[in-house]
């Protein structure tokens, strides 16, 4: 319980205020708490339910949610999470942990010496075009445990969409996902219930406090932070990775 209070705490600040804090969450309940590495991402799953409904309150709140934007992104949300689930139950732990790694850590590092340079290009997609990102993001994110925000905000940076849209959009689509996305690790039981309960309250209250201060920062150090944060949590998956059981 010492260890699952801060962790909570910081996972939801991140998630409140870059969308990204929610790829710690699984390494962190795997070397802490001793869960194995599926029963870690399906209790993370289920805890995002509470961060992504005090996000979507917080941002709706602040008229900050782009709701026709993050619905066309739900609609490929929803179908492709329940399968990325399954999938993530067939795979092996570096199968899974090795490419989330990468792929974070790479997009830390692009957005940070690339994109920050750049002012952003539109504010929403074409709906086609945002259908099929949210399937993407949808399967890859239920497939590692870890939220949609970790895939969704790098995509849309990449995309020239702003970092407050992309993050406040983040908050609601995790609340379809991780819904489809924990009735697949229930039936593989691989949901601790009280344990993800316990983090998703703490997680929450993080993620308020994460979205006040991610709703004061100027949109270019937002992106900054955001960057940073990517490559910071993509360091924490690969190392995750590298000291798991072969």
């Amino acid at each position: 319980m010492l260890i699952v209070v801060p962790v909570g705490l910081l996972v939801g600040l991140f998630i409140g205020a870059v969308g990204v804090g929610g790829v710690g969450l699984p390494p962190a309940l795997t070397w802490f708490a001793g869960l194995d590495p599926h029963t870690a991402a399906g209790t993370s799953s289920w805890s995002f339910l509470f961060t992504g409904l005090a996000g979507t309150l917080v941002y709706a709140r602040h008229r900050a949610m782009p709701w026709r934007f993050a619905g066309w992104l739900t609609l490929g949300v929803v179908p492709a999470a329940v399968p990325g689930a399954l999938a993530n139950g067939l795979l092996p732990d570096r199968v899974v942990l090795v490419p989330l790694g990468v792929f974070v850590t790479a997009a830390g590092v692009f957005h940070l010496l690339f994109r920050t340079r750049t002012a952003p290009r539109r504010t929403s997609l074409p709906p086609r075009a945002a259908i099929v990102t949210g399937a993407v993001v949808g399967f890859c994110s239920a497939l590692t445990g870890t939220g949609g925000p970790v895939f969704l905000i790098p995509v849309l940076l990449g995309l020239g969409i702003p970092a407050v849209t992309a993050v406040a959009a983040g908050q609601l689509i995790q609340l379809p996902l991780v819904c489809f996305a924990s009735f697949g690790y229930a039936v593989q039981g691989s949901i601790d219930v009280r344990l993800g309960c316990l983090i998703g309250v703490i997680a929450a209250i993080g993620v308020v406090a994460g979205a006040r201060v991610s709703l004061r920062l100027p949109e270019r150090r937002l992106q900054q932070v955001a960057s940073v944060a990517l490559l910071g949590f993509g360091v924490v998956v690969l190392s995750s990775a590298w000291f798991s059981p072969r």
